[in-house]
């Protein structure tokens, strides 16, 4: 006889199959934080395309620079265009950090200066995240155990309680022998039990209202979570609108840019063929003044021996009368400067003569009144 527990399961492995699926819905949480997480930062990348160059450059995610390049010099091209525009590259280069979320991790700080609101997303999205997983993970075991532990204090507060009742009994019984001990350790009884049941409704109001609290949160993160999936759904259909208008554009300048071009390949086939029959022509022109050059070079030749001969002489004769026209300026010179330093000579020679006048006529006059 076979043992039973050799035979194959009928069932499938129901823990597996969920631990499967948890690990799958977490993950997908995840995610959405991580993509959420990088939509928010992408406008804040792109203002700064050169250090986010210097970042991602040498890394696995460096294929997106060469579309934000593109991005950047049509922008260059483009004027009074203060956003991204809704186009195949913008459209590209956003599907690529969603696809790759994992770039945030390399801009940190890129996060601390979100907005107020955006920040209040992630909070709330780490929030879910964390609960998720608390709750996705919570076993039969753990609850057991709880189970267990809430039994053993429901048991302890029994045996407590009894206790109580056995005093009070023990005091009732012994009020003969000592009434006002007994009323004192009544009085300290009661007040032990009003201090825990004081304990108690504080920390069952502590927990109910941390409880609010809470829910109120989870309340508003979540109205702030459908109004930014409001805002984003509207963008989204805005840019689809957009890229379909832009689509339709691009096709009917791609018509005519194609009829343009067809156009002009024909006026090019046509320039082509005139410019062959021109050169041809030209070449023919070329060979006979080629023929007309060697003509006039040989007659050049002959016409140039001459001319050098002739320059010869020529020359021979400029420098004879140019050292003879340097000779006789030089004795004119010569004579200019012998003249003039007789003239100064001369002028001194009278200016001391009349000095020398002056000087005997005053002394002749002085002789004259000392007498």
């Amino acid at each position: 006889m076979k043992n039973p527990l050799d035979q194959p399961e009928i069932f499938p492995d129901k823990t597996a199959e969920r631990e499967a699926r948890l690990e799958g819905i977490e993950r997908v949480l995840k995610m959405s934080r991580e993509r959420i997480t990088i939509a928010m930062i992408i406008p804040k990348l792109l203002e700064n395309p050169e250090k986010l160059k210097s970042v991602l450059m040498g890394t696995c995610y460096e294929e997106v620079l060469e579309p934000i390049d593109a991005m950047i010099r049509h922008l260059g091209k483009q004027t009074g265009r203060s956003k991204l525009p809704h186009d195949h590259t913008t459209m590209r280069i956003v599907d690529f950090f969603l696809v790759n979320h994992n770039i945030h991790r390399f801009f940190p700080h890129l996060k601390h200066n979100l907005h107020e609101r955006d920040r209040q997303l992630l909070a709330a999205f780490h929030f879910l995240v964390e609960s998720a997983h608390m709750h996705l993970h919570r076993s039969s075991r753990s609850e057991i155990t709880k189970e267990r532990k809430l039994h053993a204090i429901y048991h302890q507060n029994v045996d407590i309680q009894k206790k109580i009742k056995e005093l009070n009994a023990s005091l009732a019984f012994q009020k003969v022998i000592g009434k006002w001990k007994t009323a004192a350790k009544g009085i300290h009884l009661m007040k032990v039990e009003e201090d825990l049941a004081n304990k108690k409704w504080q920390n069952n109001v502590a927990i109910q209202n941390e409880i609010e609290k809470c829910n109120r949160t989870m309340r508003i993160y979540h109205k702030g979570s459908m109004d930014r999936q409001k805002e984003l759904e509207e963008e989204l259909t805005n840019a689809r609108e957009t890229y379909e208008k832009m689509t339709k554009k691009h096709l009917a300048e791609e018509v005519e840019l194609r009829s343009e071009k067809n156009k002009l390949l024909l006026q090019l086939q046509s320039i082509i063929k005139k410019y062959d029959m021109s050169l041809g022509e030209k070449m023919r022109e070329n060979l006979v003044a080629q023929d007309q050059f060697l003509e006039a070079k040989k007659i050049l030749d002959d016409f140039m021996v001459t001319f050098r001969h002739e320059e010869l002489i020529y020359k021979n004769i400029v420098v004879k009368r140019e050292d003879e026209e340097r000779r006789v300026q030089q004795q004119k010179l010569v004579i200019f400067m012998m003249n003039r330093a007789a003239a100064k000579i001369q002028k001194y020679w009278r200016k001391w003569k009349k000095d020398q006048r002056k000087k005997k006529r005053g002394g002749k006059g002085k002789g004259k009144k000392g007498k």
